[in-house]
């Protein structure tokens, strides 16, 4: 005989999941090629939510590891646009500067979100990090709510590393307080909203560490072979250093905040954009830079 609290219970156990059944759904959305044109501000600061976070973990243990590998309860972490739990379709067409017939595709629908990380104020745009195939590695994503609806955007142009053609991995940095930096190849300003694309040195992303920001939070430095390769991104205006052995030795010495300034000096060109400068360099700005 089922007693008249246990059937309560159990009623609403059933209410409960048919109600988070009800409010919550699924969409796949297809990931668009990322232009730093594109409006992250689109609707205004005063708006209600828009995304949500949630973190849920399977009652079912699944293989995972390989040879190596164990059982487990998967765990992972959705985002949901307003009552709808936000799928990607990463297939993403090669741009129109694609020269790789490598670029990813038909791949399936990801939904586990390693990381959140608003770019704007009003916290209507986020960036997502989401784990590609073996030879793509980690990959990010941009979400934005606009008047529309939602649209998603791949932080994705092509670098293929030239003589082996693989795919590099993918890195987010914060270089300022409200600068982000993805893959070397964006600048995110999370302070206005705004996105700015680091001019490459060629097809490849730029293959060398992040060295310095400049005083101003406009120029970025990055320590590649032998050179100190910098980018005024508003302007996409390029300038670099030489950078002799002893100078790469020094830095290998001197894995800190020392390093470029102890060596290097901030110069600003006749247009005020500011470059990193060595004392003993005779090379003008302006060679590269206009």
């Amino acid at each position: 005989m089922i007693s008249l609290r246990s059937s309560g219970n159990k009623l609403l156990l059933c209410l409960g999941l048919f109600l988070f059944c009800a409010c919550s759904q699924d969409r796949i959305y297809r990931a668009e090629q990322f232009k730093v044109s594109i409006n992250l501000n689109a609707l205004p600061e005063n708006s209600k939510p828009v995304f949500s976070q949630r973190h849920l973990k399977s009652n079912k243990q699944e293989w995972v590891g390989g040879i190596l590998g164990h059982h487990q309860l998967p765990e992972w972490n959705e985002v949901l646009y307003k009552d709808t739990v936000i799928r990607i379709d990463p297939q993403v067409e090669a741009p129109y500067d694609a020269w790789s017939s490598a670029y990813p595709s038909a791949e399936r629908s990801q939904f586990d979100f390693y990381d959140v990380t608003f770019i704007n104020p009003a916290k209507t745009s986020f960036i997502a990090r989401i784990s590609g195939p073996n030879n793509v590695g980690n990959r990010y994503y941009l979400f934005t709510a606009q008047v529309a609806g939602l649209k998603v955007y791949s932080i994705d142009r092509p670098a293929i590393i030239e003589g082996d053609r693989e795919w590099e991995n993918r890195g987010m940095l914060q270089i300022g307080p409200d600068l982000l930096m993805v893959d070397n190849d964006y600048i995110f300003n999370q302070k206005t909203g705004k996105a700015f694309e680091i001019t490459r040195q060629g097809k490849d992303r730029i293959r060398g560490d992040f060295a310095a920001l400049s005083p101003d939070q406009q120029t970025v430095a990055f320590t590649t072979n032998h050179l100190l390769y910098q980018c005024h991104y508003p302007s996409g205006k390029i300038y670099s250093e030489a950078i002799d052995d002893l100078d790469l030795a020094k830095k290998e010495r001197n894995q800190n905040k020392t390093w470029p300034y102890d060596y290097f000096s901030w110069i600003a060109d006749a247009n005020g954009r500011m470059f990193l400068k060595s004392e003993g360099s005779t090379k003008k700005i302006s060679d590269e830079t206009n």
